[in-house]
């Protein structure tokens, strides 16, 4: 599969269009994902071989404040290593509980936590908002599973796309005042000012209409 799979990410279109066309069939697409992931079924591959595909859920961390910029980080790991990408990560099951899962603007927060270092205080103190609906139509992020992935049903080997909502995060007074530093996903973290932002800035697609729709919440 090493035409198909590229540094654990599936990289065939017409496998990636196959897995979105299963997602949208399946009506998992909302705003609080029942499960951290849900099933697609079996997909064949080239040579024969057919392995469990599933949709797994996250959530986005959009950190605005007043002066029009925006908490960045910069991805350790795949899809975009080394390049810009939101503060965020999987939803997971809610502590002590064997099948509940967290709520997404939870997740978005604590992801944000990990990632940025922002403390807890500030984050209590902020306006947290969803940005637009889940989006499920991302066939640019469907990874290939580095080992069995606790709290889900998904085994090494599987395939798993990724969906996500954002939240925007109005943080009160300058962000770049604030005292972040880079933990867990994120290799750096710094502040950006909104209008300076490119897509090619980016190493997810998707993130900086994310940032441009948090700001329009505002506008």
């Amino acid at each position: 599969m090493t035409s198909l799979i590229k540094d654990h990410m599936l990289v065939d279109p017409a496998l990636q269009q196959e897995i979105m066309r299963r997602i949208a069939m399946a009506n998992i697409c909302v705003s609080q994902p029942r499960h951290t992931a849900d099933p697609l079924g079996l997909l064949g591959m080239p040579g024969g071989k057919e392995v469990s595909v599933y949709l797994r859920h996250a959530a986005d961390a959009v950190l605005l404040d007043d002066a029009g910029k925006v908490v960045l980080i910069t991805r350790r790991n795949q899809p975009g290593m080394g390049l810009a990408a939101l503060p965020g990560g999987f939803i997971d099951l809610r502590h002590g509980s064997a099948s509940m899962v967290e709520q997404p603007a939870l997740t978005a927060l604590r992801e944000a936590r990990e990632e940025t270092g922002i403390s807890e205080d500030i984050l209590a103190a902020a306006n947290v908002t969803p940005v637009g609906m889940r989006a499920c139509n991302r066939p640019f992020d469907i990874r290939e599973a580095w080992g069995d992935i606790a709290g889900t049903p998904i085994k090494r080997g599987d395939l798993f796309a990724v969906s996500t909502q954002a939240f925007c995060v109005r943080i009160k007074g300058d962000l770049s005042t604030i005292l972040l530093h880079a933990g867990d996903d994120a290799s750096q973290v710094r502040v950006e000012e909104v209008a300076a932002l490119r897509a090619e800035h980016f190493g997810v697609p998707d993130h900086l209409a994310m940032i441009r729709q948090a700001v329009a919440l505002r506008s």
